[in-house]
């Protein structure tokens, strides 16, 4: 079998021999299958440690909560306070009916949709028969994604961001595909052609229905198809709008049932008091994210820089898809965050780690090959230390902390909880019987409408002056209370709760939580 040769009009430059080797013959099936699945099985083995042994922590606890309500509910009452699509939550309720509620199985969904993602890119380049050297680097990126802590870290969370990975390498994926197909300067549409528009538009709706950011990545991908058709294609231009606007197209009458969700959503946030702040220097946690952890910023960030010297020689069209799809979503979302709302928090650009390790991949490609080998395992090397120090990280520990709170609390002991999104780790940790009620402050969840300040959601509001009586009176005739308190900066930055109760009572026990805390107040005895 010969050789494929690369097109002239899928780099902008005349077909040279590395491109034309890059393209070459594909890796037998029977290889290719049998070598992404030890990557597959690498990635799920990596995966496991910790999976039960880690406590939930407050979001994934969020994530219990939501998914054990009604769908009715799910879909109308809950956007009206509650910032992230109902759409994951559902998954996680069908997934929790098969499998239960317990960590592990809560968390497996995203172990799957983590795996899935790694066997995706070098099944993704035989499908889009990009040749035996191109599914070699694919295999190589697929090893990088496998080994990546921040990738573990994720799969190990029963939030989306794994699933959105997994949707937004999808996207990436079609869109590149996309590219290439009218880089080719077909005449006509092709069945393929075709079926990159549908899995473009399916993928993004999807990555757009896992979280509310998933628009910014749609702006980057279309920014870059665009860009790339209009400096390094000749045409056909009314081929390429068309599959480029019927992707579009697709994707928003996909996504659309979202847009009054989103658009209830964004009223509520816009009178919240957020948690975060934003400074330009946060753009560089987002690269953190995608290169798996602090010390893989560099190394990565210099094999990727090299990874678009090489598509800017040899695959121009695919430099500036790429280029926007890496950058834009991270500087519009900085932007936003800058102009309008601090919403930038680092993990939202998990979905880039996939392009990222295949960028990484293609850097490693591009050295010299005496250095290829020494690089790659210098990069395992390096993963490998940070899954270690992901292993040994210290995160909320709330199954410890409602276990003690269980086996030292005594009848007739009062419990104060602040803020009241606490309840959610209670009800998943606390034991009936045997757990004492919780009083949630100002109001149980979800406590909407109060004229409170509110943080990260319009159904957990902070205390006030107003709530001073109110534990007054709770705590009348009691000797021993207990307070459980979560970002007490945030939600009670005066300290009211703190204050009322050192007034009367004298601290005897704190319990540390990693991020919570529980005190222990006994009545203080008259002189």
């Amino acid at each position: 079998m010969q050789a494929k040769t690369a097109d002239p009009s899928l780099t902008g430059l005349p077909p040279g021999p590395r491109l034309g080797a890059f393209l070459e013959c594909s890796t037998p099936v029977a290889r290719l299958w049998s070598l992404s699945l030890l990557v597959a099985l690498l990635a799920l083995l990596l995966r496991l440690p910790t999976l039960e042994s880690r406590s939930l922590w407050l979001d994934e606890t969020y994530s219990a909560w939501f998914a054990a309500l009604p769908l009715r509910e799910l879909w109308t009452s809950v956007p009206l306070y509650e910032t992230h699509p109902p759409f994951y939550y559902s998954l996680l309720k069908g997934w929790t009916v098969l499998f239960g509620t317990g960590e592990v199985a809560m968390r497996s969904l995203s172990v799957l949709g983590s795996v899935l993602t790694v066997l995706l890119i070098p099944i993704g380049a035989r499908l889009g028969r990009l040749g035996g050297k191109a599914e070699r680097v694919a295999l190589l990126a697929a090893l990088f994604l496998a080994v990546n802590a921040n990738s573990v870290l994720f799969a190990q969370q029963a939030r989306p961001y794994a699933l959105q990975a997994l949707g937004g390498a999808l996207a990436v994926y079609c869109s590149a595909m996309l590219v290439l197909e009218l880089a080719r300067r077909p005449e006509a549409p092709s069945r393929r052609l075709w079926a990159w528009v549908g899995g473009l538009a399916v993928s993004t709706a999807l990555t757009m229905w896992l979280h509310n950011t998933g628009v910014f990545a749609a702006f980057g991908i279309w920014t870059g198809m665009t860009l790339a058709l209009l400096l390094s294609t000749s045409g056909p231009r009314r081929l390429q709008a068309l599959a480029v606007g019927l992707a579009g197209v697709g994707a928003l009458l996909l996504w659309s049932p979202m847009l009054p969700i989103l658009a209830a959503q964004s009223a509520a946030m816009g009178k919240l008091s957020y948690w975060i702040s934003f400074k330009p220097a946060n753009t560089l946690a987002a690269w953190s994210v995608i290169s798996g952890w602090p010390i893989m910023h560099y190394p990565v960030a210099a094999l990727v820089a090299l990874a678009y010297f090489w598509l800017w020689r040899h695959a121009r069209a695919h430099f500036w898809h790429l280029g926007c799809v890496m950058s834009l979503p991270i500087l519009a979302l900085a932007g936003y965050s800058w102009l309008v709302k601090p919403v930038f928090l680092s993990r939202l650009f998990e979905w880039l780690a996939p392009l990222g390790m295949v960028l990484l991949a293609l850097g490693v490609y591009a050295l010299r090959p005496r250095w290829r080998l020494p690089v790659v395992a210098a990069i395992l090397a390096l993963s490998a230390w940070s899954v270690n120090a992901f292993y040994h990280l210290q995160t909320e520990n709330w199954r410890e902390m409602m276990a003690q709170l269980t086996r030292e609390s005594r009848p007739g002991d009062l419990v104060l909880a602040v803020p009241n999104e606490i309840q959610m780790p209670v009800v998943y940790y606390g034991e009936a019987g045997r757990t004492p009620e919780v009083v949630y402050l100002p109001g149980p969840f979800p406590a909407v409408g109060l004229e409170r300040r509110y943080v990260g959601n319009s159904a957990a509001p902070g205390l006030g002056q107003a709530d001073v009586p109110v534990i007054r009176n709770l705590t009348e005739g009691r000797q021993r209370v207990w307070l459980i308190e979560r970002s007490a900066n945030l939600y009670d930055p005066e300290g009211l709760a703190v204050k009322e109760l050192g007034a009367r009572y004298r601290l005897v026990k704190q319990i540390d939580g990693v991020g919570a805390l529980i005190r222990l107040y006994e009545l203080s005895q008259k002189p």
